[in-house]
């Protein structure tokens, strides 16, 4: 809002400040010229009185003058033509926006807004000023009209009372010549006032002192004054300049210095003998046409990059006189001294005093005298008129003219106005609303509207100025209906503004803003866009002085303002001003329309004044992702401007600017240092290269921690990581490696209604040289190093040190999101940062016409924003929203090192429990410089891995011995396998190839192996000492056989071992399992088998119970045996065996035995310790043969292995053989099971002792398995549990039964037999004479 450092009286004062003429002699000019002056720019600065004066109004009252200013013109000055008045008022409008400061705001503070907004409005305070000083009276006041003339001729004159009287001879010709011309004059008897100028260097002070003496005897010595100026003669040297320049320069704010000002004095001086009449109605079109733009006027404006040195220099006062516009360089007054501006203080001051307050007061008893006098006639002339009711109607009277004031000049009412003037101007302001009020009531609207539209507008400034106007009502009805008048009736818009710019101002001292604010909007209307513009503004701004604040009405007006700015056409800078400070409110959500209506033209104005970045950050919030109100025509209309105003402001650009679609998701950003890696063995390659690899997991560190515990070169060494996503730790660089891809993958959407065409797509990235290792000295770096490159330019360069991958063309649909994958390469090391995308935009629509009016699209770029994980560690954290630091964009580049790729052919994918696969992996050096000097390997699942040289192609190596020793000792190795060493250096651009033996867990369902390669070379150097190649297999694990087994003693030395085979497939197939091998490991037992004969194929459903006798077995030297028992129906292969202890079944046996204990696992220890070997452990080999893709057989071998507990008997002490008991059955028995075999059983007990006894029997079910099919043990049938009464030496005998559902080799141990204690309520067990009963169960054929 308009503000000024003084109050709203002092700037009515200096608006409405008593007028002076100034009439030169030549030789006059001739002497203030020297000073590059005029005499009325020289006296211009000390026209405000310092101290205070004061007269005596018609009352004798005193009446003292505060800061009184006088306006001093020269005589041949008149109003500018109307060209050059538009322009002054548009430059001091524009001139007045570079002076803005922008310390100067307020906060504006709300539920939905926090604002800060200029508060104030110096371009309106600017136009403001303009406007009133340029403006000149009308035919109905004399507030502009001039009061006294100062006549100036100089000593240097040859007759200078001559000169004086041609110069009085001269004013009054122009006063009396009819019709009146300007300039106009208060009233016929001017106050006249003479100066006798003296140039003190170069005239002769007698001739002065003489001329001085005649010219008041002449015309009277209060009327005189002799100034002395020049009291120093032009600087000629260098010094003098310079002490010049030192010198105050009061007249800076004043003077006008343009080629538009001397074009307006020649303009004045042409047209000087027009009329008084011509003259208000060339002032009155002057203002029509500054409010209506027909007139097209170059402007600075219209062009961003003109220098304000270009514009013309125009005066542009505010209330303290000070100004707006350009400084002049020109040194003004370099003949002066201070002395000197102390004289043109004294001649002010005695020009106010002496003479022109004593002529105000002579006239104000003047007009008061013939006020009284005449209003005593009217009085008397009025009184038989209302007695006999006399009087003319209305309809007699001519209409009146509305350019005239229809009054005579020695009318009553002219009178009041004049003398009402007068005493304004020398703020005597109760007299003068007593004579504007009194003028007012003897007018009408009809007899004089002009006359009384001017009478209600003093009458309200009046009222506001006298002492006492804070208790009274300000009548601002009064001004509205001048304000109407002046528009309305009058048709002279001139004088309404002014009577909204001095009331609005009134009405915002009194705080009533909802009074000002429909004035502004009065003089709104479209016959002015730039007045309109700057009263919307205003009113804008009152808004937000309500309480509360309207801060939507505001903005409204606000954008209408900047609307009017553009239709203006030369102040297009105040348009995108007020578009840019209502944009944070319609930035709100709801507001989507009008949000889209301000940046469209924001950037079109932007686009027009050259300010490319604005432009463009308007258009791109058009294409918000949050705006879903635009249809897709206005999208594809707006991509039309878009495109249009980026092709004008793009054209000297030198880098590439920001796009606003598509929008990048920056959280699905991934960094890939590996490049598309093909087989070149026809295997499957690593899929560490895929993004989808997750190297997230914990794993793959503490495998590679593993590796490198015990290695010092690798000491200090960070975890090697290759993918760098949202979801990784990425507070260190990424490290890759020269010439060597990096991929980037990324997700970008398409917020808009119709689809995207990307093409050319790049990444967009920033690369230096300095930094990438330890400089040995400073002086050795050369400038290339500290050089900086970048692809973020508008034309292509040559010898980049990236090189970059280019994506064609892609296509996003509406609302979808697509997946781009670029790449590039970086040719020597050095720091590279990626910065994001670049690529050249177009929109595909179904319009052929539409497609062909931007064929090429707009090339730009869209940034990447990264932030790391949210941070959540303390409390300030966890307050706060912090993020991490995310450095996944800023990759770290060494020098070329070896690349080693890792292919596997074939790799299984599908495996039966217990199976043995092998698989090739070639180990390939890309490099062809270097070689890789040791390559190492560990896995997830070590006791399932174990590795061969290429040659050794089969699985099983056999033997012809069935016993044999185990011929090397086992050590619990280290889980890390060598692949490549020292000795065997892996070549630079050769390949190696070893087996890698997998192992299938005996548990069915997915198995998971992960594989860590870690390699070395003597290249590497800090920060990368070793990489890494990381490999993840996923196997579909489903079930083969079960083999379970328990061992029971049958006495001292002698073990019984059941085992059983179970087909467990889980659906119905052909498939038949051959079990081939069964091999004891063990230092102390040896292995007999005692089942017969039988087949060794187990189908779906079936299984195999075989029983087996251990017997303990001398061994002096503690060597290991192993035991082979071919378990096969071929019987041409009875003597030939496997041997276990041969890789990789040994290793395999090794990894098995070591995780029997698992406290003493070699996962993270490199030390060698031999393995705790089990007392005995079984070995299954077996076997199914299974058609492949090709419908040919190949054979499966599989493995299982268990270590059963072993119970060895101890001497026990002596039990109660009282009572002895025995089982009598038969031990072979063959049925055919179509049902369920019900074997006797006689049960014999014999009581030893001449006592009775009581016996309890119960008949378990103590078996290996839940299901009964399974048990290895019989069910009973019939009671299981009863009492029997043994008497003393009676035998007894007891017949059982025991049931089998299914042939195989069962036990009859489970029965409990116990002698009850009645006394004690105990039970003592009764052991048999034979420790163990078996029965074997065939299928009668």
């Amino acid at each position: 809002m308009a503000q000024t450092k003084k109050s709203v009286s002092e700037f009515i004062q200096d608006a409405f400040c008593p007028m002076v003429s100034v009439l030169c002699s030549y030789d006059a000019e001739t002497i203030c010229r020297k000073n590059n002056l005029t005499f009325a720019e020289l006296i211009q600065p000390f026209c405000r009185l310092p101290s205070e004066v004061g007269y005596r109004d018609p009352s004798n009252n005193l009446i003292v003058l505060k800061n009184l200013r006088l306006e001093i013109k020269d005589f041949n000055s008149l109003p500018p033509q109307n060209t050059l008045a538009k322009k002054i008022l548009n430059d001091s409008v524009s001139n007045a926006l570079n002076n803005v400061t922008t310390n100067n705001e307020r906060e504006i503070h709300s539920e939905q807004y926090q604002l800060h907004i200029k508060n104030t409005t110096p371009w309106f305070d600017a136009w403001r000023d303009c406007f009133l000083r340029i403006s000149y009276g009308g035919d109905h006041e004399y507030l502009k009209n001039y009061l006294a003339c100062v006549m100036v001729v100089s000593t240097s004159h040859l007759d200078p009372m001559d000169a004086f009287s041609k110069l009085v001879q001269q004013q009054s010709l122009q006063q009396q010549q009819s019709p009146a011309k300007l300039p106009k004059w208060f009233m016929p008897n001017i106050y006249k006032y003479f100066i006798l100028l003296h140039d003190v260097t170069e005239g002769e002070e007698s001739k002065a002192v003489s001329v001085f003496g005649d010219l008041k005897q002449q015309y009277g010595a209060g009327n005189c004054h002799l100034l002395q100026i020049n009291s120093k003669r032009a600087g000629q040297t260098s010094s003098d300049i310079n002490e010049a320049m030192n010198m105050p320069d009061p007249w800076r704010l004043y003077v006008k210095q343009s080629s538009s000002s001397n074009q307006k004095q020649s303009q004045t001086l042409s047209n000087k003998d027009s009329s008084l009449s011509d003259s208000l109605s060339n002032l009155t079109d002057l203002i029509d046409q500054e409010l209506n733009l027909t007139t097209s006027i170059s402007h600075p404006l219209g062009s961003f990059n003109t220098s304000i040195s270009d514009l013309p220099a125009t005066i542009d006062e505010g209330y303290d006189g000070s100004s707006t516009g350009n400084i002049s360089t020109v040194i003004h007054g370099a003949c002066l001294t201070l002395s000197d501006h102390d004289r043109i203080h004294v001649f002010m001051h005695e020009f106010v005093t002496k003479g022109l307050l004593p002529w105000v007061e002579t006239n104000l008893k003047t007009f008061n005298e013939q006020i009284t006098s005449r209003r005593g006639i009217k009085k008397i002339f009025s009184m038989p008129k209302n007695f006999f009711g006399g009087g003319s109607t209305s309809a007699s009277k001519n209409q009146p003219s509305t350019t005239s004031t229809n009054l005579s000049n020695d009318s009553m009412e002219v009178v009041f106005r004049r003398a009402a003037d007068l005493a304004f101007l020398f703020q005597h302001y109760e007299l003068a609303y007593t004579n504007y009020h009194a003028a007012k009531r003897d007018l009408s609207r009809d007899q004089a509207p002009t006359f009384y539209a001017g009478v209600l507008e003093m009458c309200c400034i009046t009222n506001f100025m006298q002492e006492s106007a804070t208790s009274r009502t300000y009548p601002a009805q009064y001004m509205d209906d001048a304000i109407e008048l002046y528009t309305v009736t009058c048709r002279l818009p001139i004088f309404a503004t002014r009577c909204a710019l001095v009331s609005t101002e009134i009405l915002k001292a009194r705080e009533s803003y909802d009074a000002a604010v429909q004035q502004f909007l009065k003089l709104s209307q479209e016959d002015s866009d730039l007045r309109g513009a700057l009263f919307l503004e205003q009113a804008a701004h009152c808004f937000l002085n309500y309480r509360p604040s309207y801060i939507r009405k505001y903005a409204f007006y606000m954008v209408i303002a900047g609307h009017r700015f553009l239709k203006a056409g030369q102040v297009r800078l105040h348009a995108l001003r007020c578009y840019n400070d209502v944009l944070e409110i319609y930035g709100k959500p709801n507001w989507s329309l009008a949000f889209d209506h301000i940046n469209f033209t924001l950037g079109k104005q932007s686009a027009s004044l050259n300010q490319a970045n604005d432009a463009i950050r308007s258009f791109n919030a058009l294409f918000a992702p949050n705006n879903r109100i635009q249809n897709a025509q206005q999208q594809i209309n707006f991509f039309k401007e878009y495109l249009t105003v980026f092709n004008q402001i793009t054209n000297s650009e030198t880098i590439l600017p920001e796009l606003p679609v598509p929008l990048v998701e920056n959280t699905t950003i991934k960094v890939l240092l590996a490049g598309h890696h093909k087989p070149q063995m026809g295997g499957h390659v690593s899929n560490c290269n895929d993004f989808d690899f997750d190297e997230t997991r914990e794993v793959w560190s503490d495998l590679e921690r593993t590796i490198t515990a015990h290695d010092r070169r690798a000491s200090g060494t960070r975890t090697q990581l290759n993918l760098f996503t949202n979801r990784t730790h990425n507070q260190q660089h990424p490290i890759a490696v020269a010439n060597e891809t990096i991929r980037i993958e990324l997700y970008v959407r398409n917020t808009l209604q119709v689809p995207l065409l990307l093409s050319e797509v790049q990444i967009l990235w920033k690369f230096s040289s300095n930094g990438w290792k330890r400089k040995t000295s400073v002086s050795a770096e050369s400038p290339e190093e500290w050089k900086e490159y970048t692809n973020d330019t508008a034309t292509k360069q040559t010898d980049q040190p990236v090189e970059c991958d280019i994506l064609s063309d892609c296509i996003i649909f509406p609302n979808d999101t697509s997946k781009i994958e670029l790449s590039l390469r970086t040719h020597r090391p050095g720091n590279l940062t990626i910065l994001g995308i670049c690529y050249r935009l177009n929109i595909l629509v179904q319009n052929i016409s539409d497609q062909t009016t931007w064929p090429y699209g707009i090339m730009g770029k869209t940034l990447f924003h990264v932030k790391g994980v949210r941070l959540n560690s303390n409390r300030r954290e966890r307050l706060n929203t912090i993020y991490a630091v995310d450095n996944r964009l800023e990759i770290q580049v060494v020098p070329e090192a070896p690349l080693l790729h890792i292919e596997f052919s074939p790799m299984p994918a599908a495996m039966f429990c217990g199976e043995v696969q092998s698989c090739l992996v070639h180990l390939i050096n890309t490099n062809t410089m270097h070689s890789i000097t040791r390559v190492r390997l560990i896995t997830s699942q070590p006791n399932l891995i174990t590795v061969s040289s290429l040659d050794d192609t089969s699985l099983l190596t056999y033997t012809n011995e069935s016993q044999s020793l185990w011929n090397h000792t086992l050590h619990q190795h280290s889980s890390v396998l060598t692949l490549v060493n020292h000795h065997h250096p892996l070549l630079a651009n050769s390949t190696r190839t070893i087996r890698l033996w997998l192992h299938a867990s005996n548990l069915a369902g997915e198995m998971n192996i992960d594989f860590l390669f870690l390699y070395e070379s003597d290249v590497f150097q800090q920060p990368l000492r070793h990489r890494t190649v990381k490999h993840s297999s996923l196997f579909i694990i489903t079930h083969s056989i079960g083999f379970h087994t328990q061992s029971e003693s049958t006495g001292l030395g002698e073990l019984t071992l059941p085992v059983q085979i179970d087909n467990q497939m889980t659906t119905p197939n052909s498939l038949t399992v051959n079990v081939q091998q069964l091999s004891c490991i063990s230092k102390h037992w040896n292995i007999k088998n005692l089942s017969p004969k039988t087949p060794n194929g187990i189908r779906y459903g079936e299984n195999l119970s075989l029983l087996f006798k251990c017997t303990h077995l001398e061994n002096d030297n503690d060597s290991l045996q192993m035991k082979h028992i071919y378990l096969g129906n071929d019987e041409t292969k009875t003597d030939q065996y496997v041997d276990i202890s041969k890789n990789p079944m040994g290793d395999l046996f090794r990894h098995f035995i070591s995780n029997l204990d698992y406290t003493h696992s070699a996962h993270r220890h490199k030390i060698i310790a031999p393995v705790p070997i089990p007392s005995i452990s079984l070995v299954l080999l077996w076997q199914i043969a299974i058609a492949n893709q090709l419908g040919q057989y190949e054979i499966r071998h599989g493995l299982h292995m268990i270590s059963p507990k072993i119970d060895i008997p101890q001497t026990e002490p002596e039990t109660n053989d009282t009572i002895q008991y025995e089982l009598i059955y038969s031990s072979v028995v063959e049925h055919k099971f179509t049902k369920v075999l019900n074997l006797p059983v006689e049960l014999k007990l014999f009581n030893r002792a001449n006592k009775k006894f009581r016996l309890q029997l119960q008949l378990t079910r103590a078996s290996l398995d839940s299901d009964p099919v399974l048990s290895s043990c019989c069910l009973w049938s019939g009671m299981t549990e009863q009492f029997i009464n043994l008497s003393a030496y009676e035998h007894l005998s007891l017949n059982l039964r025991a049931c089998f559902f299914k042939p195989g080799f069962y036990s009859l141990g489970n029965i409990s037999l116990a002698i009850v204690d009645k006394i004690n309520s105990t039970t003592v067990p009764i052991k048999s004479n034979i420790h163990n009963y078996f029965v074997d169960i065939r299928t009668l054929v």
